[in-house]
Protein backbone atom coordinates (compact mmCIF):
# COMPACT_ATOMS: atom_id res chain seq x y z
CA UNK A 1 0.00 0.00 0.00
CA UNK A 2 2.70 2.12 0.71
CA UNK A 3 4.63 1.35 -2.34
CA UNK A 4 1.40 2.66 -4.16
CA UNK A 5 1.27 5.83 -2.47
CA UNK A 6 4.94 6.51 -3.05
CA UNK A 7 4.16 5.79 -6.91
CA UNK A 8 1.29 7.41 -7.17
CA UNK A 9 3.11 10.76 -5.28
CA UNK A 10 6.04 10.23 -8.13
CA UNK A 11 3.50 10.36 -10.87
CA UNK A 12 1.71 13.36 -10.08
CA UNK A 13 5.41 15.36 -9.14
CA UNK A 14 6.24 14.30 -12.61
CA UNK A 15 3.07 15.62 -13.69
CA UNK A 16 3.53 18.51 -11.60
CA UNK A 17 7.21 19.56 -13.24
CA UNK A 18 5.61 18.53 -16.77
CA UNK A 19 2.61 21.42 -16.53
CA UNK A 20 6.03 23.80 -14.73
CA UNK A 21 7.69 23.43 -17.97
CA UNK A 22 4.64 23.57 -20.93
CA UNK A 23 2.98 26.77 -19.04
CA UNK A 24 5.38 29.19 -19.82
CA UNK A 25 5.23 28.29 -23.80
CA UNK A 26 1.41 28.27 -23.54
CA UNK A 27 1.76 31.83 -22.21
CA UNK A 28 4.21 32.65 -25.04
CA UNK A 29 2.35 31.38 -28.01
CA UNK A 30 -0.90 33.72 -26.90
CA UNK A 31 1.72 36.64 -25.90
CA UNK A 32 3.12 35.73 -30.01
CA UNK A 33 -0.80 36.19 -31.67
CA UNK A 34 -0.53 38.86 -33.91
CA UNK A 35 -0.92 42.92 -33.01
CA UNK A 36 0.23 45.97 -34.71
CA UNK A 37 1.89 48.78 -32.83
CA UNK A 38 -0.81 51.07 -33.70
CA UNK A 39 -4.60 52.13 -31.59
CA UNK A 40 -6.48 51.04 -34.42
CA UNK A 41 -5.60 49.42 -37.63
CA UNK A 42 -7.23 47.72 -40.02
CA UNK A 43 -7.38 46.28 -43.79
CA UNK A 44 -9.87 45.83 -45.61
CA UNK A 45 -11.02 44.19 -49.72
CA UNK A 46 -11.45 47.01 -51.42
CA UNK A 47 -13.58 45.46 -53.96
CA UNK A 48 -15.95 42.80 -51.64
CA UNK A 49 -15.55 44.91 -48.31
CA UNK A 50 -14.72 42.09 -47.01
CA UNK A 51 -12.41 42.72 -43.61
CA UNK A 52 -8.94 41.02 -43.38
CA UNK A 53 -7.98 42.28 -40.33
CA UNK A 54 -9.54 44.39 -37.64
CA UNK A 55 -7.78 45.61 -34.58
CA UNK A 56 -10.23 48.34 -32.62
CA UNK A 57 -11.70 49.49 -35.73
CA UNK A 58 -15.09 51.00 -34.33
CA UNK A 59 -13.08 53.75 -31.61
CA UNK A 60 -13.35 56.88 -32.70
CA UNK A 61 -10.04 58.44 -33.19
CA UNK A 62 -8.03 61.28 -34.17
CA UNK A 63 -7.23 61.15 -38.06
CA UNK A 64 -5.21 64.57 -38.79
CA UNK A 65 -4.47 64.85 -42.32
CA UNK A 66 -6.13 61.49 -43.41
CA UNK A 67 -9.06 63.81 -43.58
CA UNK A 68 -8.16 65.40 -46.72
CA UNK A 69 -9.14 62.45 -48.71
CA UNK A 70 -12.73 63.63 -47.74
CA UNK A 71 -12.41 66.70 -48.75
CA UNK A 72 -10.91 65.42 -52.19
CA UNK A 73 -14.16 63.50 -53.02
CA UNK A 74 -16.23 66.67 -52.38
CA UNK A 75 -13.44 68.78 -54.61
CA UNK A 76 -13.58 66.18 -57.50
CA UNK A 77 -17.68 65.69 -56.92
CA UNK A 78 -18.06 69.72 -57.61
CA UNK A 79 -15.48 69.07 -60.76
CA UNK A 80 -17.69 66.24 -62.04
CA UNK A 81 -20.64 68.71 -61.60
CA UNK A 82 -19.47 71.55 -63.29
CA UNK A 83 -19.44 73.62 -60.72
CA UNK A 84 -15.46 74.37 -60.91
CA UNK A 85 -12.60 72.75 -63.14
CA UNK A 86 -9.38 71.90 -62.45
CA UNK A 87 -8.44 74.64 -64.41
CA UNK A 88 -9.53 77.62 -62.39
CA UNK A 89 -7.45 79.89 -60.84
CA UNK A 90 -7.99 79.34 -57.22
CA UNK A 91 -8.26 82.80 -54.73
CA UNK A 92 -6.16 82.65 -51.62
CA UNK A 93 -6.71 84.63 -48.74
CA UNK A 94 -3.95 86.80 -46.58
CA UNK A 95 -4.91 84.36 -43.53
CA UNK A 96 -4.05 81.47 -45.48
CA UNK A 97 -0.98 82.94 -46.74
CA UNK A 98 0.66 83.62 -43.45
CA UNK A 99 -1.08 80.14 -42.59
CA UNK A 100 1.23 78.52 -45.11
CA UNK A 101 4.21 80.22 -43.47
CA UNK A 102 3.99 78.41 -40.17
CA UNK A 103 7.00 75.91 -39.64
CA UNK A 104 5.34 73.59 -37.58
CA UNK A 105 2.43 73.10 -40.03
CA UNK A 106 2.86 70.48 -42.70
CA UNK A 107 2.32 73.01 -46.24
CA UNK A 108 3.83 74.58 -49.18
CA UNK A 109 4.91 78.37 -48.10
CA UNK A 110 2.40 80.06 -50.69
CA UNK A 111 4.18 82.95 -52.38
CA UNK A 112 1.81 85.58 -53.76
CA UNK A 113 3.91 85.46 -57.13
CA UNK A 114 2.87 82.00 -57.87
CA UNK A 115 -0.90 81.50 -59.12
CA UNK A 116 -2.81 78.53 -58.05
CA UNK A 117 -4.92 76.22 -60.20
CA UNK A 118 -7.51 74.19 -58.67
CA UNK A 119 -5.48 70.94 -60.12
CA UNK A 120 -2.49 72.31 -58.31
CA UNK A 121 -4.09 73.01 -54.76
CA UNK A 122 -5.69 69.35 -55.15
CA UNK A 123 -2.17 67.94 -55.78
CA UNK A 124 -0.69 69.68 -53.02
CA UNK A 125 -3.08 68.53 -50.45
CA UNK A 126 -2.75 65.07 -51.93
CA UNK A 127 0.84 64.71 -52.37
CA UNK A 128 2.52 66.97 -49.58
CA UNK A 129 -0.04 67.47 -47.18
CA UNK A 130 -0.17 71.51 -47.96
CA UNK A 131 -3.30 72.38 -45.11
CA UNK A 132 -3.45 76.14 -46.37
CA UNK A 133 -4.28 75.07 -50.18
CA UNK A 134 -6.59 72.33 -48.88
CA UNK A 135 -8.76 75.00 -47.04
CA UNK A 136 -8.41 77.64 -49.95
CA UNK A 137 -10.23 74.32 -52.25
CA UNK A 138 -12.86 74.72 -48.83
CA UNK A 139 -13.69 78.78 -49.12
CA UNK A 140 -13.04 78.32 -53.24
CA UNK A 141 -15.95 75.61 -53.36
CA UNK A 142 -18.09 76.55 -49.97
CA UNK A 143 -17.89 80.50 -49.53
CA UNK A 144 -16.36 79.16 -46.44
CA UNK A 145 -14.19 76.92 -44.43
CA UNK A 146 -17.35 76.01 -42.00
CA UNK A 147 -19.77 75.84 -44.96
CA UNK A 148 -17.63 73.48 -46.86
CA UNK A 149 -17.63 71.29 -43.26
CA UNK A 150 -20.90 71.00 -43.27
CA UNK A 151 -20.99 69.83 -47.07
CA UNK A 152 -18.02 67.34 -45.36
CA UNK A 153 -20.64 65.91 -42.88
CA UNK A 154 -23.87 66.05 -45.54
CA UNK A 155 -21.64 63.67 -47.59
CA UNK A 156 -20.95 61.23 -44.26
CA UNK A 157 -24.51 61.42 -43.75
CA UNK A 158 -24.99 59.72 -47.37
CA UNK A 159 -22.61 56.85 -46.67
CA UNK A 160 -23.81 56.27 -42.83
CA UNK A 161 -21.41 57.32 -40.99
CA UNK A 162 -22.59 59.31 -37.86
CA UNK A 163 -19.89 59.12 -35.09
CA UNK A 164 -17.95 61.28 -36.84
CA UNK A 165 -16.37 64.80 -35.53
CA UNK A 166 -15.13 67.01 -37.92
CA UNK A 167 -13.85 70.85 -37.43
CA UNK A 168 -11.77 71.18 -40.56
CA UNK A 169 -10.84 70.20 -44.69
CA UNK A 170 -7.41 69.45 -43.75
CA UNK A 171 -6.75 68.06 -40.59
CA UNK A 172 -6.17 70.80 -38.60
CA UNK A 173 -7.36 71.67 -34.94
CA UNK A 174 -9.95 74.10 -34.10
CA UNK A 175 -6.52 76.06 -32.52
CA UNK A 176 -5.19 76.54 -36.45
CA UNK A 177 -8.03 77.65 -38.02
CA UNK A 178 -9.57 81.15 -38.03
CA UNK A 179 -12.54 81.64 -36.25
CA UNK A 180 -15.70 81.44 -36.30
CA UNK A 181 -15.47 77.60 -35.84
CA UNK A 182 -17.86 75.30 -36.86
CA UNK A 183 -21.15 74.52 -34.52
CA UNK A 184 -20.50 74.51 -30.59
CA UNK A 185 -17.04 73.08 -31.30
CA UNK A 186 -14.36 74.04 -29.39
CA UNK A 187 -10.82 75.36 -29.80
CA UNK A 188 -8.98 72.28 -29.07
CA UNK A 189 -10.92 70.18 -31.11
CA UNK A 190 -9.74 68.31 -34.01
CA UNK A 191 -10.85 65.96 -36.37
CA UNK A 192 -11.79 62.26 -35.34
CA UNK A 193 -13.30 59.28 -37.09
CA UNK A 194 -12.92 55.25 -36.80
CA UNK A 195 -10.60 53.34 -38.53
CA UNK A 196 -13.68 51.72 -40.77
CA UNK A 197 -15.40 54.80 -40.99
CA UNK A 198 -11.93 56.59 -42.79
CA UNK A 199 -11.70 53.34 -44.95
CA UNK A 200 -15.11 53.69 -45.97
CA UNK A 201 -14.55 57.26 -47.00
CA UNK A 202 -11.15 55.64 -49.04
CA UNK A 203 -13.29 53.42 -50.67
CA UNK A 204 -15.46 55.66 -52.02
CA UNK A 205 -13.12 57.50 -53.09
CA UNK A 206 -11.11 54.81 -55.13
CA UNK A 207 -14.20 54.19 -56.83
CA UNK A 208 -15.95 56.87 -57.69
CA UNK A 209 -12.76 59.05 -58.49
CA UNK A 210 -10.24 56.39 -59.53
CA UNK A 211 -8.26 59.13 -60.91
CA UNK A 212 -6.87 60.74 -57.37
CA UNK A 213 -4.78 57.65 -57.79
CA UNK A 214 -2.84 60.27 -60.35
CA UNK A 215 -1.48 62.06 -57.83
CA UNK A 216 -1.31 59.17 -54.86
CA UNK A 217 0.83 57.40 -56.56
CA UNK A 218 3.38 59.75 -57.20
CA UNK A 219 7.02 59.97 -55.00
CA UNK A 220 7.27 63.49 -56.12
CA UNK A 221 5.82 66.28 -58.61
CA UNK A 222 6.73 69.75 -60.11
CA UNK A 223 4.71 72.47 -59.42
CA UNK A 224 4.66 75.49 -62.38
CA UNK A 225 7.09 73.41 -64.29
CA UNK A 226 7.16 76.02 -67.15
CA UNK A 227 7.85 79.19 -65.31
CA UNK A 228 11.23 80.96 -63.86
CA UNK A 229 10.06 79.10 -59.85
CA UNK A 230 9.17 75.62 -60.66
CA UNK A 231 8.53 73.70 -57.23
CA UNK A 232 9.01 70.25 -56.46
CA UNK A 233 6.76 68.65 -53.81
CA UNK A 234 7.36 65.25 -52.18
CA UNK A 235 5.11 62.81 -50.88
CA UNK A 236 4.28 61.82 -47.24
CA UNK A 237 4.13 58.26 -48.39
CA UNK A 238 6.93 56.35 -47.56
CA UNK A 239 5.74 53.23 -49.04
CA UNK A 240 5.93 54.78 -52.52
CA UNK A 241 8.75 53.94 -55.19
CA UNK A 242 12.36 55.50 -54.16
CA UNK A 243 11.04 55.26 -50.40
CA UNK A 244 12.11 53.63 -47.82
CA UNK A 245 9.30 51.63 -46.97
CA UNK A 246 8.72 50.70 -50.51
CA UNK A 247 6.27 48.00 -51.20
CA UNK A 248 5.39 46.92 -54.66
CA UNK A 249 1.70 47.63 -55.50
CA UNK A 250 1.24 50.75 -53.11
CA UNK A 251 -0.65 53.70 -55.02
CA UNK A 252 -1.68 55.57 -52.18
CA UNK A 253 -3.20 57.13 -50.34
CA UNK A 254 -2.60 59.46 -47.50
CA UNK A 255 -0.30 60.12 -44.14
CA UNK A 256 -1.82 62.16 -41.20
CA UNK A 257 -0.22 63.33 -37.96
CA UNK A 258 -0.93 65.15 -34.85
CA UNK A 259 -0.49 65.24 -31.17
CA UNK A 260 -4.03 64.22 -30.98
CA UNK A 261 -4.00 61.63 -33.50
CA UNK A 262 -0.47 60.25 -33.57
CA UNK A 263 1.40 59.15 -36.60
CA UNK A 264 -1.46 57.37 -39.22
CA UNK A 265 -1.67 55.88 -42.65
CA UNK A 266 -4.53 54.46 -44.77
CA UNK A 267 -2.75 53.25 -47.94
CA UNK A 268 -4.03 51.01 -50.79
CA UNK A 269 -2.02 48.69 -52.48
CA UNK A 270 -2.92 46.40 -55.81
CA UNK A 271 -1.95 42.97 -55.81
CA UNK A 272 -3.21 40.15 -58.24
CA UNK A 273 -6.68 41.01 -58.97
CA UNK A 274 -7.44 42.67 -55.64
CA UNK A 275 -6.96 45.77 -54.01
CA UNK A 276 -6.51 46.17 -50.50
CA UNK A 277 -6.85 49.48 -48.37
CA UNK A 278 -5.36 49.61 -45.11
CA UNK A 279 -5.59 52.18 -42.09
CA UNK A 280 -3.21 52.52 -38.75
CA UNK A 281 -3.92 55.37 -36.26
CA UNK A 282 -2.20 56.36 -33.34
CA UNK A 283 0.94 55.07 -34.22
CA UNK A 284 3.81 56.38 -30.99
CA UNK A 285 6.42 57.47 -33.78
CA UNK A 286 8.83 57.84 -30.98
CA UNK A 287 8.97 53.89 -30.74
CA UNK A 288 7.20 52.60 -33.98
CA UNK A 289 7.05 53.55 -37.85
CA UNK A 290 3.31 53.97 -39.51
CA UNK A 291 4.92 52.25 -42.97
CA UNK A 292 6.51 49.42 -40.67
CA UNK A 293 3.69 48.61 -39.35
CA UNK A 294 1.25 48.82 -42.32
CA UNK A 295 4.21 46.68 -43.84
CA UNK A 296 4.48 43.80 -40.83
CA UNK A 297 0.02 44.08 -41.17
CA UNK A 298 0.05 43.40 -44.91
CA UNK A 299 2.65 40.71 -44.77
CA UNK A 300 0.61 39.06 -41.96
CA UNK A 301 -2.60 39.52 -43.65
CA UNK A 302 -0.79 37.58 -46.71
CA UNK A 303 0.48 34.77 -44.96
CA UNK A 304 -3.29 33.80 -43.53
CA UNK A 305 -5.67 34.40 -46.13
CA UNK A 306 -6.22 33.22 -49.62
CA UNK A 307 -8.33 34.82 -52.25
CA UNK A 308 -9.57 32.09 -54.18
CA UNK A 309 -11.88 31.61 -57.34
CA UNK A 310 -13.80 28.57 -56.92
CA UNK A 311 -15.85 28.98 -60.19
CA UNK A 312 -15.27 30.97 -63.43
CA UNK A 313 -17.16 33.30 -65.49
CA UNK A 314 -19.51 31.68 -68.05
CA UNK A 315 -19.37 28.48 -65.66
CA UNK A 316 -22.56 26.93 -64.21
CA UNK A 317 -23.51 27.50 -61.15
CA UNK A 318 -24.46 25.12 -58.56
CA UNK A 319 -27.57 24.73 -59.56
CA UNK A 320 -27.14 24.37 -63.62
CA UNK A 321 -30.43 24.80 -65.27
CA UNK A 322 -33.82 26.53 -64.69
CA UNK A 323 -37.58 25.61 -65.59
CA UNK A 324 -39.14 27.64 -68.44
CA UNK A 325 -43.04 28.19 -68.94
CA UNK A 326 -44.76 28.28 -71.94
CA UNK A 327 -42.10 27.29 -74.42
CA UNK A 328 -40.72 23.73 -75.68
CA UNK A 329 -37.24 23.84 -73.81
CA UNK A 330 -38.27 22.70 -70.60
CA UNK A 331 -35.16 24.17 -69.46
CA UNK A 332 -32.71 26.79 -69.53
CA UNK A 333 -28.82 26.96 -68.60
CA UNK A 334 -27.56 29.19 -66.46
CA UNK A 335 -24.31 30.85 -66.42
CA UNK A 336 -22.05 33.07 -64.46
CA UNK A 337 -21.96 36.85 -65.40
CA UNK A 338 -18.33 36.96 -62.73
CA UNK A 339 -15.64 34.53 -61.23
CA UNK A 340 -16.99 33.53 -57.64
CA UNK A 341 -14.37 34.15 -55.12
CA UNK A 342 -13.81 34.15 -51.55
CA UNK A 343 -11.65 35.25 -49.26
CA UNK A 344 -10.43 32.38 -46.82
CA UNK A 345 -8.15 30.25 -44.78
CA UNK A 346 -7.31 26.63 -45.45
CA UNK A 347 -9.31 24.99 -42.36
CA UNK A 348 -12.23 27.25 -43.62
CA UNK A 349 -15.55 25.72 -44.29
CA UNK A 350 -17.17 27.39 -47.48
CA UNK A 351 -20.93 27.38 -48.40
CA UNK A 352 -22.37 27.78 -51.72
CA UNK A 353 -25.90 28.61 -52.67
CA UNK A 354 -28.27 29.83 -55.06
CA UNK A 355 -31.14 32.04 -54.91
CA UNK A 356 -33.50 32.41 -57.76
CA UNK A 357 -34.69 36.26 -58.28
CA UNK A 358 -38.25 36.66 -57.49
CA UNK A 359 -38.35 39.32 -60.25
CA UNK A 360 -37.54 37.08 -63.02
CA UNK A 361 -38.79 34.21 -61.62
CA UNK A 362 -42.31 32.60 -60.56
CA UNK A 363 -43.76 31.27 -57.31
CA UNK A 364 -43.05 27.91 -59.20
CA UNK A 365 -39.03 28.03 -60.10
CA UNK A 366 -40.22 29.04 -63.65
CA UNK A 367 -38.97 31.53 -66.16
CA UNK A 368 -41.32 33.04 -69.21
CA UNK A 369 -40.00 33.55 -72.98
CA UNK A 370 -38.46 35.64 -74.40
CA UNK A 371 -35.88 36.48 -72.28
CA UNK A 372 -32.50 37.79 -73.13
CA UNK A 373 -29.35 36.16 -71.90
CA UNK A 374 -28.23 39.36 -70.10
CA UNK A 375 -31.25 38.94 -67.56
CA UNK A 376 -30.14 38.13 -64.08
CA UNK A 377 -32.20 35.20 -62.95
CA UNK A 378 -30.71 34.28 -59.95
CA UNK A 379 -27.52 35.01 -57.49
CA UNK A 380 -24.97 32.65 -56.44
CA UNK A 381 -23.55 33.47 -52.99
CA UNK A 382 -20.30 31.45 -51.62
CA UNK A 383 -19.87 32.11 -47.60
CA UNK A 384 -17.09 31.56 -45.42
CA UNK A 385 -19.18 30.07 -42.33
CA UNK A 386 -15.53 30.04 -40.42
CA UNK A 387 -15.30 33.80 -40.78
CA UNK A 388 -15.43 36.05 -37.53
CA UNK A 389 -14.42 39.26 -39.08
CA UNK A 390 -17.37 40.17 -41.71
CA UNK A 391 -17.73 43.17 -43.92
CA UNK A 392 -16.89 47.13 -43.92
CA UNK A 393 -20.61 47.64 -43.94
CA UNK A 394 -23.97 45.67 -43.97
CA UNK A 395 -24.90 46.27 -47.63
CA UNK A 396 -21.74 44.66 -48.49
CA UNK A 397 -22.49 41.79 -46.94
CA UNK A 398 -26.00 41.50 -48.91
CA UNK A 399 -24.50 42.04 -52.03
CA UNK A 400 -21.89 39.33 -51.42
CA UNK A 401 -22.90 37.59 -54.42
CA UNK A 402 -22.59 36.56 -58.05
CA UNK A 403 -25.29 37.33 -60.72
CA UNK A 404 -26.44 34.02 -62.71
CA UNK A 405 -27.63 34.76 -66.27
CA UNK A 406 -29.20 32.60 -69.28
CA UNK A 407 -26.48 31.13 -70.93
CA UNK A 408 -28.50 31.70 -74.11
CA UNK A 409 -31.13 34.19 -75.32
CA UNK A 410 -34.50 32.26 -74.94
CA UNK A 411 -36.55 32.67 -77.84
CA UNK A 412 -40.88 32.64 -77.54
CA UNK A 413 -42.67 30.30 -79.32
CA UNK A 414 -45.24 30.70 -82.38
CA UNK A 415 -48.67 31.60 -81.26
CA UNK A 416 -50.00 28.07 -82.64
CA UNK A 417 -47.49 26.12 -80.35
CA UNK A 418 -48.58 28.58 -77.30
CA UNK A 419 -52.15 27.66 -78.31
CA UNK A 420 -51.01 23.78 -78.51
CA UNK A 421 -49.19 24.03 -74.90
CA UNK A 422 -52.41 25.37 -73.36
CA UNK A 423 -54.53 22.69 -75.41
CA UNK A 424 -52.56 19.95 -74.01
CA UNK A 425 -52.03 21.30 -70.53
CA UNK A 426 -48.22 21.48 -71.12
CA UNK A 427 -47.90 25.47 -70.67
Amino acid sequence: MKHTTRHLRRIACFIAIIFLLIAPFQVQAKSNAFSVNAKAALVVDANSGKILYNQNGDEVLGIASMTKLLSAYLIYEQIELGTISLSDPLPISDYLVKLSQDPDLSNIPIEKEHAYTVEDALAASLISSANSLTSALAEYVAGSEVAFVQMMYDKLDEWDIHDALLVSASGLSNEYIQAPYYGQTKKLDENMMSAKDIAIVARHLLEDYPEVLNFTSLPSMTLFENSKDPLTIWNSNNMLPGYDYFMKGVDGLKTGTSPVAGACFIGTLKQDNTRLITVVMGVDDKEYNRFDETTRMINYVNSTWQHKTLMTKGEAPTVPTVDVKGSKYKKADLALSQDVTVWTHPEDTIEMTLDLTTKQVSSSGKIKAPMSKKTVIAHQYVTNKSDTLGYLTPEDKQKNYVPVTLKNNLEKDNIFLQAWYLISGKA
